[in-house]
């Protein structure tokens, strides 16, 4: 906002008869008196206000950061002041001048909108509200803490159910730019499905425990970060360690990342001491950059490689064979009944090559309107294996109100099949007429061709939002249908996925 300032008029109202040229220098020396008065008195008014700055415009980096660790606002550049030189020739009247008063910012373009990864859960939201104008927003100091207590379950009609309730806690301090997380899951698996009961596998129920912690801390521009996880199950072991760097360039709007892990596992049985298990280990790298786009929009590219060692099959699968010949006759989606009258009478066990190299490539577009968040992925995905697949992924969330949010959500994955792929595998023939095994073979319908369509919708509402707490309320729900194009037992199939959650931050 600017104001005026322009010269009282003088009032003179008896003229006395002087001199042309003494009248002439009176008149200057009242003009200037007044005006040198004016400005020290605005000076004066003005001065404490320059003082206490006004808040400077938040860089768009600030808006479309991640909630995990907010950016540190930049400061405001003092104000210089121009010393005007007085000059010894003869002044004009003095011009209007415009007078800036800083406890109102200038008129800019309005903040961008917030745009934001929900790390879990995959999806941005745009809950942050301009901030109010002609007062500065002082950064909260001090740790804060966040919890979520999460429950999701998931049907298929190949007759496996899973029930995973989690909790999640953690402290932040977004000043400091620090942060301590833990989470613990467990996943009650109960599976009748097609790979059982096809070996005659009676229907079985299991218990999977997850325990994880990360931290991260800044350095600015770096941001280091450790994670640790341990999942046990009774017939399996894993324990993973990694860290993180993420570097903020040109005024964070530009952030490349990195991240490896180092994965150790024991698979085994059951009924088997765990001086028989096996071991695998797994070697994660992660590369890639976040970009802000615009000022509603940012992305980001990721490149993901993945090198497993060891034991990769799974010690319950059983393989059918069939004689030489006689596997064409047994076409995609046949029968239990149908495959065991015509294999033969030993089923070896799964085997799989001791190494495996994944790689992905993954691009992330999330853009904020007036009321909506688009986001789109897209995920590229190539291993040693054979095996080609892309996954395309829309989410497009709707401001309903201040307090409530809805989306509705697109999944879909399609899949070619590895190089050692048969859905019937036959023996090999000797040269004595003994009949051998192929070397590798697999029963893992997910190794072969096959395509998925997830379709789904979400909502978020927000029972309490203060400036020092925030309490939410999550549910999803998915359907979706597998189509297996050339596997055995079974054709399709149906399920159903659905997580409620509640986050609070205080």
């Amino acid at each position: 906002m600017f104001t005026q300032f322009t010269k009282v008029p003088l009032a003179v109202t008896r003229v006395l008869k002087v001199d042309a040229a003494v009248t002439d220098q009176l008149h200057r020396a009242v003009a200037r008196f007044f005006f040198i008065l004016s400005v020290l008195v605005l000076n004066g008014l003005c001065v404490p206000r320059i003082a206490a700055a006004a808040p400077a415009d938040r860089t768009l980096s600030e808006d479309t950061k991640s909630t995990e660790r907010k950016p540190k606002k930049k400061k405001r550049p003092a104000v210089k002041r121009k010393t005007k030189t007085r000059s010894t020739k003869a002044e004009p009247p003095p011009q209007e001048e415009q007078i800036v008063l800083e406890e109102e910012p200038s008129p800019t373009a309005p903040a961008p909108q917030s745009v934001s990864d929900a790390a879990d859960r995959s999806h941005a939201t745009g809950d942050a509200e301009p901030e109010p104008t002609g007062k500065p927003a002082a950064a909260r100091g001090g740790a804060s803490g966040h919890v979520s207590l999460e429950t999701s379950g998931y049907m298929d009609s190949d007759h496996v159910n899973v029930l995973s309730p989690s909790v999640s806690l953690g402290v932040s301090d977004e000043v400091a730019g620090w942060s301590v997380n833990g989470h613990y899951l467990v996943d009650v698996v109960s599976a009748a499905s097609v790979d059982i009961v096809s070996t005659a596998s009676p229907h079985w129920t299991e218990v999977r425990h997850v325990g994880g912690i990360s931290g991260s801390i800044a350095f600015e521009p770096l941001t280091i970060g450790a994670v640790a996880v341990i999942s046990r199950e009774p017939d399996y072991l894993s324990v993973t360690g990694g860290a993180t760097l993420s570097i903020d360039l040109l005024e964070k709007n530009v952030t490349p990342y990195f991240a490896f892990s180092r994965e150790q596992d024991s698979i085994g049985r059951t009924d088997l001491p765990h001086d028989y298990w096996r071991s695998k280990h797994v070697t994660n790298a992660q590369a890639g950059i976040t970009l802000v786009l615009g000022r509603a929009t940012i992305g980001s590219l990721q490149m993901d490689g993945s090198f497993e060692r060891g034991y990769l099959a799974k010690p319950y699968r059983y393989v059918p064979l069939f004689a030489p010949g006689q596997g064409a006759s047994v076409g995609p989606g046949a029968s239990i009944d149908q495959v065991n009258r015509l294999r033969l009478n030993f089923r070896p066990i799964e085997q799989l090559p001791s190494a495996r190299d994944r790689y992905a490539l993954s691009g992330h577009l999330a853009h904020r309107g007036t009321d909506t968040t688009l986001r789109l992925d897209e995920r590229l995905y190539a291993d040693s294996w054979g095996l080609l697949a892309a996954t395309s992924e829309l989410r497009y969330i709707i401001d309903l109100s201040r307090r409530l949010e809805a989306w509705p959500h697109l999944r879909h994955h399609i899949q070619g099949q590895v190089n050692f792929w048969q859905r019937a595998y036959e023996a090999i023939p000797g040269p004595d007429g003994a009949l051998g095994v192929p070397v590798f073979r697999t029963g893992d319908r997910e190794l072969g061709p096959l395509q998925i369509i997830v379709l789904g919708a979400g909502a978020r509402l927000k029972l309490a939002d203060s400036p020092g707490s925030q309490f939410d309320l999550i549910w999803e729900l998915d359907v979706g249908r597998t189509g297996f194009t050339d596997q055995l037992y079974i054709s399709e199939r149906r399920m159903i996925y659905s997580t409620l959650a509640v986050e609070a931050t205080f």
